[in-house]
């Protein structure tokens, strides 16, 4: 496995199929906001990104899923802020949104945010670990996917909201209605693959160890066997392939990951914080 056959940053050809899945606008994208979005003229290429991110964004503020105080704020903001100045260059703010729920769950969407339940905060041993997951949803962002999974869905006319992507579990959220299979609404396997391998090289960039990565997802594979961190996604590759995968992506690249070691040394878990507790949100 090469690095530039995965990773964006390794290989700019990858701009004109992110470019092309972002900049679809009116042809691929304006069914989907027929349906789920007002019917307007966008004033460039990356307004229905933002509108879908604002949707999702008021779908989950008004049904009290945003947390607006918790004391891992601070830690997922310290992380995640290192995470977003290595994704340049970048049209969109990232904003670090933190949302209720006991599941081990992460998810990002159109414009930059990118969700993280509690439940990830209190497992993630270190900040590498946090650092993994939060490279693996940008990296879902950089590479285009969730307006490729979007596109997908609209096409399979299986979307009756926006937000119907992104959570599935209605004992946990109550927001979908099942609409039949998702089939085409998850991530596919090489998405997935893709974004773990561009989520350890942002990671790295980031300052942090890209083994990470491997850690949280041992610690899951115990936890909850092949669930993931994504747990809306039905269709995951087996945690285990996916460890094996980034092993041999490191292998692959000495030069970039030989200096790190695989031993896991921090697992006091993060910092919480009592003054750096507020929700800090800039729309793109």
């Amino acid at each position: 496995m090469k690095p530039a056959e995965y990773c964006l940053h390794c290989n700019p050809a990858l701009l004109k199929r992110s470019d092309l899945l972002k900049g679809a606008g009116a042809a691929a994208i304006a069914a989907v906001t027929a349906a789920a979005l007002p019917t307007e003229a966008f004033a460039d290429a990356h307004d229905q990104e933002r509108q879908i991110g604002n949707q999702v964004y008021q779908q989950l503020r008004g049904q009290n899923q945003i947390e607006d105080s918790s004391p891992w704020y601070s830690a997922l903001r310290a992380v995640g802020d290192k995470i977003a100045a290595a994704n340049q260059p970048r049209w969109y703010n990232q904003n670090w949104l933190i949302v209720k729920g006991k599941d081990v769950n992460a998810f990002s969407v159109p414009g930059g945010n990118i969700y993280v339940n509690e439940a990830l905060m209190v497992q993630a041993e270190n900040e590498d670990e946090l650092a993994s997951v939060l490279g693996h949803e940008t990296g879902h962002l950089v590479l285009g996917h969730v307006m490729d999974r979007i596109h997908k869905a609209q096409t399979a006319q299986l979307i009756g909201s926006v937000l119907s992507i992104f959570i599935h579990n209605q004992t946990t959220f109550n927001l979908v209605n099942y609409l039949g299979s998702y089939a085409f609404l998850n991530y596919s396997r090489a998405q997935e693959y893709q974004a773990d391998h561009e989520g350890v090289i942002l990671a790295g960039q980031a300052g942090y160890n890209p083994w990470g990565m491997i850690w949280f997802f041992q610690k899951l594979e115990k936890l909850y066997g092949n669930a993931g961190f994504e747990q809306y996604v039905q269709d995951h590759p087996a945690t285990s392939d996916r460890i094996t995968r980034i092993e041999q992506f490191f292998k692959s690249d000495p030069k970039q990951f030989g200096k790190y070691s695989s031993k896991l040394a921090v697992t006091s878990g993060l910092t919480k914080s009592t003054t750096d507790t507020s929700l800090i949100y800039k729309p793109s």
